[in-house]
């Protein structure tokens, strides 16, 4: 044991640092809480301290601060002082039973989880806080799924993933596949578990939620170890650890170390997967984990039945089966008979083994048996149904829609045209308008250059009778001359006449 123990002091360490800063916080809020003055910015703190208690297992604080902030949410709703206030006031009332509801399931007390539980998708159902309202339902779910009622766990789990999927709360779809491939793994349907499992992995991922990462690693881990498959069964879990260690979360990490030491349990490796209960155990032990607590401990027993130290089996045999039969834990209790038989068979005990079979048998039987697997396919098939007749609503909604906008674009397209008709006829108009100014000018411009034509052909007909006259008395005159010429020839001697008598005068 003395190995084990330094292992355990060494995470004791880790885990201390990696929550100091987380611790920091706290401190602060806590600090300021003590000199505020009871109003809703008080409120939210109280129920910021019980929240962010719960996510790091400090359970008693988590609780006192829970309950000190819904006492405060009475307090202001007696006072009534105004809607804001009223409103503010009540959706932290309701967060706040939420988180105790959420710390006592942590502590494996399930009435009280229940009950507050009850009490805020009560408020949140008058507010008309759907997201909230979701989140109840979801929580709800795990109260009965651990109690092993999976036929009302798959009723709430569906109910919260119809509301989830309404409002496109997509961290809390992924949440919901993730509940339901665990019923699915619970009954042992791997293939489908799985599926669901995976598809809530890829939503996580892409919204980086750290923690609900890790959740989804650690239930790939568990399939891969119903099916066999270590390797990836250890590569799965030993992520989802190293997330859970990064954010703090002590009932995520213990459940990841209990994971873990089941699997080398499986491959026969037990000082290894003792080594993983037991950092498992004390990280419980600190917390008040009961159910973590109750499972840890069949597991160590299983091992030391096998290892043939009945004695310190049995011991933890009866510290397991009294805490599953205090918390009510149906799963734990049929394991804790499975290891019963075990344990009474190798030590000769014959009628107890009996006594341990029968009881086996009847816890088995109720957790796994038709009417819960009918339950589950009816949840199945109805929320599918209905996310059919949703998805076909939808659809008929967006033809009526298509419908609607197509009528509106062919009316519009019908204004269009007749208001390019308009423009148009209202351009003819103008056209014909202009044409017929064009027209009109044009006419009378044609008639004014008739009028010069005519009178230019008239001042031609004028120049060319003048022009006729002027060559006729133009004739006339040649005429006249031509006739005088000719007279005068006719009288005159010619040149050669009056020549050759000048020869002759000049030789006499």
């Amino acid at each position: 044991m003395k190995k084990l123990f330094l292992p355990f002091i060494f995470f004791l360490f880790i885990f201390a640092y990696h929550c100091h800063s987380q611790n920091g916080n706290l401190d602060s809020l806590i600090n300021i809480i003590k000199s505020e003055k009871p109003d809703t910015n008080k409120l939210k703190h109280l129920y910021q301290v019980s929240d962010e208690s719960e996510t790091l297992g400090s359970y008693e604080q988590g609780l006192l601060y829970g309950k000190k902030a819904i006492e405060l949410a009475n307090e202001l709703l007696m006072r009534k002082e105004n809607e804001k206030v009223v409103l503010l006031s009540k959706r932290y009332k309701a967060r706040a039973y939420n988180n105790v509801g959420l710390i006592y399931f942590g502590q494996g007390n399930f009435s009280e989880a229940q009950k507050n539980q009850a009490l805020s998708l009560q408020i949140r159902i008058e507010i008309d806080d759907k997201k909230g309202i979701a989140s109840s339902y979801n929580n709800i779910g795990n109260i009965y799924f651990v109690q092993g009622n999976y036929s009302e766990a798959i009723k709430n789990y569906f109910t919260s993933l119809k509301t989830r999927e309404f409002i496109g709360d997509k961290a809390g779809i992924a949440t919901s596949y993730n509940n339901i491939g665990s019923v699915y793994r619970s009954q042992r349907n791997s293939s489908e578990a799985l599926r669901y499992f995976k598809i809530s992995l890829k939503i996580r991922n892409e919204l980086g939620d750290v923690q609900a990462v890790a959740d989804s690693y650690n239930n790939i881990g568990t399939i891969y170890n119903d099916l066999k498959e270590f390797s990836k069964a250890l590569e799965n879990y030993y992520k989802s650890l190293e997330l859970r260690k990064e954010i703090g979360n002590k009932a995520g990490i213990s459940n990841s170390y209990m994971n873990i030491g089941s699997t080398y349990a499986e491959q026969k490796k037990y000082a290894d997967a003792l080594a993983n209960y037991l950092l498992s155990v004390g990280i419980d032990e600190s917390i008040g984990n009961k159910a973590g607590l109750a499972t840890t401990y069949n597991n160590i027993a299983s091992i030391l039945i096998t290892q043939k130290k009945y004695s310190d089996a049995n011991k933890y045999l009866i510290k397991g089966k009294s805490l599953s039969l205090e918390i009510g834990h149906k799963e734990c209790l049929r394991d804790a008979y499975v290891e019963l038989i075990r344990l009474d068979s190798a030590t000769g005990d014959f009628k107890g083994a009996f006594e341990s079979h029968k009881n086996f048998v009847l816890y088995n039987d109720s957790l796994d048996n038709e009417e819960t697997r009918k339950n589950m396919i009816q949840n199945q098939m109805t929320y599918d149904f209905e996310k059919k007749e949703a998805v076909a609503e939808a659809e008929h909604k967006k033809e009526l829609e298509n419908q609607s906008v197509i009528a509106e674009e062919e009316s519009r397209k019908q204004k269009i045209v007749l208001i390019l008709v308009s423009c148009f006829l209202v351009l003819v108009v103008i056209f014909s308008v202009f044409i017929f100014r064009s027209l009109r000018i044009t006419r009378k411009q044609k008639n004014i250059i008739e009028l010069q034509k005519n009178l230019v052909e008239h001042q031609k007909e004028q120049v060319e009778y003048q022009k006729s006259m002027v060559e006729e008395h133009q004739k006339e005159i040649i005429d006249s001359i031509t006739y005088a010429r000719r007279i005068q020839q006719s009288l005159l001697p010619t040149d050669s006449y009056i020549e050759k008598n000048f020869i002759r005068l000049k030789r006499k």
